[in-house]
C-alpha cells in the first residue's frame, strides 16, 4: 500500500511540475485547462484550440469510388411524329431520352428499327415535326437545341440554340414553306427559325412571371401562331409572325395551369388545358362550345389524356380521353364522343400521330404511352385497332434516388422521369427490374422491410412491400397532395414510430411548400402548408416530441424564389405549431439535410456548409464550410460512419472530421445522392465525365475502422478527470482517447494506469501525434483520476 501511494504521488508531483513548467512554453493563443479561448462549450473543439501535427487520414487518390456501370435501361419517349423516307417506306420518329440520345427511325409497317442517329448533347427532347419536304426538326433538353434530320442522307445537324440561355424546346409546328415554330423554357420565349437562311426571328419572353411557352401550332390559313404560355396560369397568346404582334386571347374564366399541347384543324385551335379540352376560333379567338356525343349535352371542355389531337383526317381529329378510350371530335358538327365501335389503346395515352393512306384509305397511326414504344393503327373505314410494341432502343437510364436494404444490402435504384426501379446486388453486379412507381423524390424503410415512398408529379406517399407482388395494394397509395394541397414533390421521407414526416415542393407555378403528418395507426393525415412563406420543405428530423424542419427558397416549378434565405424551424407535429425559427446559415439557399449527431445536436447541411444546432434551442453551435455554392432542395445526403460525418452535395463526395472541424472533399464531380449498406459500403449515383445526367451507379468504401466505438468526447478524458486537451483522430477511425491505455480496464491498481498513460504519451510525443504540453496535461488528469482506485 505505502508503494503504490508513493509512486502515485511523485508521479503526481512530476506531472504538476511538468504543466507548471510548460504552461508557460504553451503556442501562442492557447490557452491554460479550463479556459476556452474562444468561449465554445467544452464538446465543440474551437479551430484555434492547437493541436499536435494532424494526421493525413484522407490521403489525396486520382479516383475514390468504384464506377458499377449504368444499373438500368429503360424506354421513356415524350412525343413521336409520322413521316415517309425516300424509298417510300412509312415511319415513326422519336426520341428516347437518354446521355446524348438518339433519334429513332422505325419502320411502321415492318416494325423494324431501321436507323438511330445521336443528338450529342442532348438528353431527350419534347418536340419533334416533321417538315412538308421530309425533313425531321427536333427541339431537346436540357441544351435547348433544334436539330434537323434528313431522311435523304440519314445524318443530323445541330443548328445550335436558337434562344441563349434557355433549357429546354417545346411544341415544335411547321408551317407551309417549311419553317418551324417553338416556345421556350425557363424564359418562355416563342422563335421561327426559317429553315433556308437558317435566321432565328425571337418573338420574344412572353410572359413577365410565367417560365413556359410549352406549346405552338401554326395556322396555315390565317398565317397565325399560336402559343400556350403555362404554369401557374394558362394563357393562349396569338402571335402574327411578320409583324410580331401578340394578342392574348385566353378565353375568359380560365382555370387550368397550362396549355400542354395545341393542334390546328379546320379553323380551330384545339387545345389540352390541364387535362381538358378546350376549342378555339382560330379567327375570333372565341371559345366553341361543341356536343358532347355521349350526353347529347353542349360543353366547353372535355376530357383529355394525349399529346394533343392528331391532324384532320377520316372523322375530324383522334386523341384518347381520360379513360384511354380512342375519342374523335367530328369537324363538322363540333361533336365529340369515343369512335364507334369502342376502342381502348391499352398502351397508354396517345404521343403522337400521322395520317398513311394504305390501298387509297386513309389509317391513323400513333404512339402510346411514354415507356413500352407502344404503338396503334386505327382504320376509320372498318373501326379496327392493332396496337403492338415498336423496337425503339432501351438506353442507360438517367437516374433519380437509391436507397440501400438495410437487411439485404441489396441497393434499390429509381429512374429520373421513367419512374422503374431497379435492385442492384453487389455479391453479383447484377440488377433485376422491379416495380415502376413513379419519379421517386424521397424514400426511407419504415423498419418492417417496407418502404415509404414519396413520389411526383402526384405530390403521393405509397408504402411498398419490396417481397411482395405488384397487386392494386401494392404498392399502396396512402394519399395524393398534388390536387387537395396543390404539392407535387415529396423530397423529404422520415418514419418516426407512429408517424410518418413528409416535406414537399408546391405544384408548378405555386409558392408555399407543406410539412405532411402521416398517422400510422389511424391512416390518416395532416397537412401544414407555408410554415416557412414561400419556401419549400426539404428537410426533417424528428427531435423529442418535436421535428425540425429545414426548407429551400425555392417554389415550385415555373417559379422564382421570392423568399432570400433558407430557415430551419422547429415544429409541433400535433398542432403545426412552430416552436422555433433559426437561420443557421446566413444567405443560404437551402437546408437540405438534417441528422441527429452521435453528440446528441442536429447536424444538417445548409449549401454547401456543414452544420450543427442544439436541439433544444437551436441555437448554431458549429459552422464548418465543405465548398463555396448554392444547392437546391434535394441537393443533399450526410450519414455518420466510424465518427465521421459523410455526406454528398453539389456533386461532390466529402467527408468531415467533426473533432477537428476539418472537412474533406473525396471527389469534386459528378455524385449525387448517397446510401449505405449493412458492411459499411456507400452507394451513389454517377454522371461520368462528360455526361448530363448520372446514368451510372458507383460505390465508395472507408478505410477500415481500428477502433469501433470511439470516444468522440471533444476532449481527452482520463476515467472520471478531463484533460482539457482536445481530442482528435490520430488514425482513421481512433481517436487520441482511444489510443490511450483504456481507462475502463481492470487495472491492478492506480499506479499501473498512469505508468501505462505515461508509456503510451512518450510514445506519441517521440511520434509528434502529441505536443509535449499535452502530454502533461494529460499525465495531471491520469493522476488526479479514480482509475484503479
Amino acid at each position: 500500500m505505502f508503494q503504490r501511494r508513493h509512486v502515485s504521488r511523485a508521479l503526481i508531483t512530476l506531472a504538476a511540475t511538468l504543466g507548471l513548467l510548460l504552461t508557460a512554453g504553451l503556442p501562442a493563443g492557447a490557452a491554460p485547462p479550463g479556459d476556452r479561448p474562444d468561449g465554445i462549450p467544452d464538446q465543440f473543439p474551437s479551430e484555434n484550440w492547437p493541436l499536435g501535427t494532424p494526421s493525413k487520414l484522407f490521403a489525396p487518390s486520382a479516383e475514390v469510388i468504384q464506377d458499377l456501370g449504368s444499373p438500368v435501361s429503360s424506354l421513356t419517349i415524350m412525343e413521336g411524329a409520322v413521316g415517309r423516307t425516300p424509298d417510300g417506306r412509312d415511319v415513326v420518329y422519336a426520341v428516347p431520352a437518354g446521355e446524348n440520345a438518339r433519334l429513332n427511325v422505325v419502320d411502321l409497317h415492318t416494325r423494324e428499327l431501321l436507323r438511330t442517329v445521336p443528338l450529342q448533347g442532348a438528353a431527350g427532347g419534347w418536340a419533334i415535326v416533321v417538315t412538308p419536304n421530309g425533313d425531321v426538326y427536333l427541339g431537346t433538353y436540357a441544351n435547348a437545341h433544334l436539330y434537323r434530320y434528313s431522311p435523304v442522307t440519314g445524318e443530323v445537324t445541330d443548328l445550335g440554340q436558337p434562344i441563349p440561355g434557355q433549357s429546354q424546346i417545346y411544341g415544335l409546328t411547321a408551317d407551309p414553306e417549311g419553317n418551324v415554330y417553338a416556345g421556350t423554357y425557363p424564359n418562355a420565349h416563342a422563335f421561327k427559325y426559317d429553315t433556308t437562311t437558317g435566321e432565328v426571328t425571337d418573338y420574344g419572353s412572353l410572359d413577365p412571371v410565367q417560365q413556359y411557352a410549352r406549346s405552338t401550332v401554326y395556322d396555315p390559313d390565317h398565317n397565325k401562331l399560336f402559343v400556350g404560355v403555362s404554369t401557374p396560369n394558362a394563357r393562349l397568346l396569338r402571335i402574327d409572325p411578320e409583324t410580331k404582334t401578340v394578342e392574348d386571347i385566353t378565353p375568359p374564366g380560365t382555370t387550368a395551369k397550362d396549355f400542354i399541347d395545341l393542334d390546328y384543324a379546320g379553323g380551330k385551335v384545339f387545345a389540352n388545358a390541364s387535362s381538358r379540352l378546350v376549342v378555339v376560333d382560330a379567327v375570333t379567338g372565341e371559345q366553341i362550345k361543341y356536343t358532347d356525343a355521349t350526353t347529347g349535352e353542349l360543353v366547353m371542355d372535355y376530357p383529355i389524356a394525349a399529346r394533343g389531337v392528331s391532324p384532320a383526317g377520316p372523322g375530324g381529329v383522334y386523341f384518347t380521353n381520360n379513360t384511354l378510350s380512342l375519342t374523335h371530335y367530328d369537324l363538322e358538327t363540333d361533336t365529340v364522343g369515343p369512335v364507334t365501335p369502342p376502342r381502348t389503346v391499352t398502351r397508354g395515352a396517345s404521343i403522337g400521330y400521322g395520317w398513311v393512306t394504305e390501298n387509297g384509305q386513309q389509317v391513323l397511326y400513333g404512339l402510346a404511352g411514354n415507356y413500352s414504344g407502344g404503338t396503334f393503327r386505327y382504320n376509320p373505314a372498318d373501326g379496327t385497332l392493332a396496337q403492338w410494341s415498336s423496337p425503339f432502343q432501351y438506353v442507360p437510364s438517367p437516374l433519380m434516388h437509391t436507397l440501400a436494404d438495410p437487411a439485404t444490402g441489396k441497393v434499390f435504384v429509381n429512374v429520373y422521369l421513367n419512374g422503374s426501379t431497379a435492385i442492384y446486388d453487389p455479391e453479383t453486379g447484377k440488377s433485376t427490374v422491379t416495380t415502376r412507381q413513379g419519379q421517386v423524390e424521397g424514400w426511407a424503410w419504415d423498419g418492417n422491410g417496407k418502404m415509404y415512398v414519396g413520389i411526383y408529379p402526384y405530390g403521393r406517399l405509397s408504402l411498398w412491400d419490396p417481397t411482395q407482388p405488384d397487386s392494386p395494394t401494392n404498392p399502396k397509395e396512402l394519399f395524393s397532395l398534388v390536387d387537395s394541397d396543390h404539392q407535387n414533390r415529396p423530397v423529404a421521407v422520415v418514419p418516426a414510430g407512429d408517424r410518418v414526416y413528409v416535406g414537399t415542393t408546391p405544384a408548378y407555378g405555386e409558392y408555399g411548400g407543406a410539412l405532411t403528418v402521416y398517422d400510422v395507426p389511424t391512416g390518416s393525415h395532416t397537412v401544414y402548408r407555408n410554415l416557412v412563406p414561400d419556401q419549400t420543405i426539404s428537410s426533417i428530423v424528428p427531435s423529442g416530441s418535436a421535428v425540425w424542419v429545414g426548407s429551400s427558397i425555392e417554389g415550385g416549378q415555373g417559379t422564382e424564389p421570392v423568399a432570400t434565405e433558407a430557415h430551419l424551424i422547429k415544429v409541433d407535429p400535433s398542432t403545426g405549431q412552430v416552436l422555433a425559427d433559426v437561420v443557421p446559415v446566413a444567405g443560404a439557399a437551402s437546408v437540405n439535410e438534417l441528422i441527429t449527431g452521435p453528440d446528441g445536436n442536429i447536424w444538417g447541411l445548409a449549401d454547401g456548409i456543414v452544420f450543427a444546432i442544439d436541439p433544444a434551442t437551436g441555437a448554431v453551435k458549429r459552422l464548418l464550410p465543405v465548398f463555396s455554392g448554392v444547392t437546391g432542395s434535394q441537393d443533399g445526403a450526410l450519414s455518420w460512419r466510424d465518427g465521421y460525418l459523410y455526406g454528398v452535395t453539389g456533386g461532390r463526395l466529402f467527408v468531415v472530421d467533426i473533432l477537428s472541424g476539418q472537412a474533406t472533399v473525396l471527389r469534386n464531380r459528378g455524385l449525387n445522392r448517397l446510401t449505405q449498406t449493412p458492411n459499411g459500403t456507400y452507394y451513389t449515383l454517377l454522371r461520368p465525365d462528360g455526361y448530363i445526367n448520372p446514368t451510372n451507379l458507383a460505390s465508395y468504401t472507408p478505410p477500415t475502422d481500428s477502433c469501433p466505438q470511439s470516444d468522440l468526447r471533444a476532449t481527452v478524458w482520463t476515467g472520471n478527470v478531463d484533460s482539457h486537451v482536445q481530442n482528435r483522430f490520430l488514425s482513421y477511425g481512433c481517436t487520441l482517447t482511444d489510443t490511450l491505455p483504456d481507462a475502463k480496464a481492470d487495472w491492478p491498481n492506480h499506479a499501473a494506469y498512469v505508468l501505462a498513460v505515461d508509456r503510451k504519451l512518450r510514445q506519441l510525443e517521440a511520434d509528434g501525434s502529441v505536443q509535449r504540453w499535452e502530454g502533461a496535461l494529460i499525465r495531471i488528469a491520469a493522476a488526479r483520476s479514480n482509475v484503479g482506485r
